[in-house]
């Protein structure tokens, strides 16, 4: 046996880390032990805590978190019905006990996240488990996959399911010595290699960025189990199902009961074709009924998923809902009413309306929302002291902090914690009993983005534009908002020269020759909810497709082209 030692150096923003290393030197591995699939988790998180529970289940006045065993013992307060963790350490615990005492629900925020909590009785007391939240660095797993070329050289794909890996490189070439293996790679802020184990058939793969280095023991997948890897696992012609009705809340029927054809469904024999790259969902409804849902690279209606910039739209619904609530709330006021304690100067800033937040043209300059994310604890601040470009109204500009400005309106009109004001207002009503939110280091709701719902959920708002802002009979919101936030009030600049309503995308989309306005939420990587008012329709995507310009909305909508409204039209 031979030893051999190694020096990597490589270039990581701007700074040359050193990785060495000493490995026993194997016999040169057989290329066709490589090829295939590979698999592992490059991050893996954890929660604070496992679990909670409040008791007694009437009058509750203690609240218990749990850890590995240990418990945490706090006080609970109570005002109408709302209960209120006292003297929390970096916590913040919110629940509402129904009337009887027969159900409970509340959230949890910690670490800048906010998360339902789903209560089940138990002896005496209320007790929830606390779920790992399913951000973007949650359980990412990796996938790396060796293949032979036209020419018969071994090559290499890495990539994940929950963003866009070749965003960040791409591998031009492999290179084996014995048991080594280096990656030639198209960005020197990152570094790969790997060394394979021949006795427990392991590759560990180094990976290094600008954060450091991790090692990640990656195992070869059978056949069998490259669900996650490959869209769908499944082999031969696609059969269709009915969506399962359970936990909806809402009726389900078949393609055929609705009138859609099933020439639609041609493009599942396809999805294994990296011709869509990670679209993660597809949903659809028709007369308010689901008619079709799938799930690929091992989703699943459970899981809850980023909606990214769809969330604004939501946003929207949510500030139709306080107006509701506080008839004094219009959107003639203007934006700095509700943040008298900034001592904002400029005249204007003075002049920016509710409007001008709803249609993405408050004036001011755009801000770096990563900057602002890291640098900064106040992000409303960072936001309203930036210098004003243009005249309030004038310009279109896609600002998530101009539409995040909307969060003090929200809470101040309502005196209610955000998270827990569309949680308990919007949510619930519509049995929408999960979901995950960003929050500001000062404790404000981010309506910008960063809210995880489950695909299947998302659909529902789509029926709330339907049905004029009822959920079962029941009025969630004034009905003339509807009308007004889906106006166009603005031309957008993505599309070119689109029509935009208070943060809706409004387009003119051709069905069966005919052009027929939609109602769409967007968000990056490819969450879309589309709204058909004139055919009782509704078109929900999500998908990894981050930062993909325009591939992030020509991917699925070429599904939505070429498959879903020609079939809708052949009704």
């Amino acid at each position: 046996m031979l030893m051999k030692s190694f020096i990597i150096i490589t270039s990581l923003s701007g700074l040359s880390l050193l990785f060495s290393g000493c490995t026993t030197q194997r016999e040169k591995i057989q290329e066709e032990e490589l090829v295939g699939v590979w698999s592992g988790i490059l991050f893996q998180t954890d929660s604070k805590f496992d679990s909670l529970s409040i008791l007694p289940k009437t009058n509750p006045h203690t609240l218990n978190f749990f850890k590995g065993g240990k418990r945490s013992s706090y006080s609970i307060e109570s005002k109408d019905d709302q209960l209120h963790g006292k003297n929390l350490p970096e916590l913040r615990f919110d629940a509402f006990l129904a009337e009887d005492s027969s159900s409970l629900n509340g959230i949890l925020t910690h670490d800048l996240w906010v998360q339902s909590l789903s209560f089940e009785k138990r002896d005496h007391a209320w007790v929830s488990k606390i779920s790992k939240p399913e951000i973007i660095d949650t359980d990412y797993r990796v996938y790396l996959e060796f293949f032979r070329d036209s020419t018969g050289v071994i090559v290499a794909i890495i990539q994940s399911n929950t963003e866009n890996r070749a965003l960040h490189f791409t591998i031009d070439q492999v290179l084996i010595d014995g048991n080594r293996i280096d990656f030639k790679i198209t960005n020197d802020r990152f570094s790969i290699s790997a060394l394979h184990n021949q006795d427990d058939q392991t590759i560990q793969l180094s990976y290094g960025n600008s954060g450091g280095k991790r090692e990640i023991a990656l195992t070869k997948l059978p056949n069998s189990e490259l669900e996650g890897y490959l869209p769908r696992t499944t082999t031969g012609k696609y059969h269709y199902q009915v969506p399962d009705p359970k936990g909806l809340g809402r009726e389900v029927a078949s393609l055929d009961e609705v009138g859609i054809d099933r020439s639609m469904l041609g493009f599942m024999q396809k999805m294994n074709s990296r011709k869509f790259g990670p679209i993660h969902s597809l949903i659809s409804t028709k007369n308010r009924k689901l008619v079709f849902e799938e799930y690929f690279h091992g989703y699943d209606r459970n899981y809850l998923h980023d909606l990214r910039s769809a969330f604004k739209s939501i946003g929207s619904l949510a500030l139709g809902r306080a107006m509701m609530k506080n008839k004094e709330l219009s959107v003639k006021d203007t934006m700095l009413d509700f943040y008298p304690e900034y001592n904002i100067t400029d005249e204007l800033k003075k002049k920016i309306s509710i409007p001008h937040s709803l249609t993405r043209s408050t004036g001011i300059q755009l801000e770096d929302e990563d900057k602002m994310q890291w640098e900064y604890e106040d992000w409303v601040g960072y936001k309203l002291n930036l210098p004003m470009k243009h005249a309030p109204g004038k310009v279109f500009e896609y600002s998530s902090e101009g539409s995040n400005l909307l969060t003090g309106v929200i809470e101040k009109s309502v005196t209610s914690y955000l998270p827990l004001f569309p949680y308990q207002e919007l949510l619930l009503p519509m049995k929408i009993k999960e979901f995950l939110m960003l929050t500001s280091p000062k404790g404000r709701g981010y309506l910008a983005g960063s809210f995880y719902l489950r695909p299947v959920d998302l659909i529902k708002f789509g029926w709330l534009i339907l049905d004029k802002e009822k959920w079962k009979g029941k009025q969630l919101i004034e009905e003339d908002w509807i009308e007004v936030s889906t106006m166009a009030h603005s031309k957008g600049n993505w599309p070119k020269n689109s029509d935009y309503g208070y943060l809706w995308r409004l387009l003119d989309r051709e069905i069966d020759g005919k052009q027929l306005r939609t109602i769409e939420a967007w968000g990056n990587g490819g969450q879309f909810l589309s709204i058909l008012p004139e055919l009782d329709v509704t078109v929900t995507f999500t998908g990894g497709n981050y930062n993909l310009f325009p591939e992030m909305e020509e991917r699925p909508f070429s599904i939505l082209n070429e498959y879903i409204f020609p079939a809708i039209g052949l009704a």
